[in-house]
């Protein structure tokens, strides 16, 4: 959900990765639009990842 709004705080006129997401629609170019979103969902992923190693040490720990 975090990352969602990291678009949607762009058009509000944050600099972020969302503005570049928001930059590449209106002027319709498909590669950086591409770039950013592939970047976006790397951050997901790799958080994602990060949290379920957090989450599983800690239950094993805690039994």
């Amino acid at each position: 959900m975090a990352l969602a709004m990291i678009i949607i705080c762009a058009m509000v006129g944050t600099r972020d990765l969302g503005q570049e997401v928001f930059i590449a629609l209106s002027k319709a170019d498909s590669g950086r639009g591409i770039v950013a979103g592939l970047a976006i969902a790397f951050i997901g992923i790799v958080a994602d990842r990060l949290f379920n190693a957090w989450t599983a040490k800690a239950r094993a720990r805690l039994g």
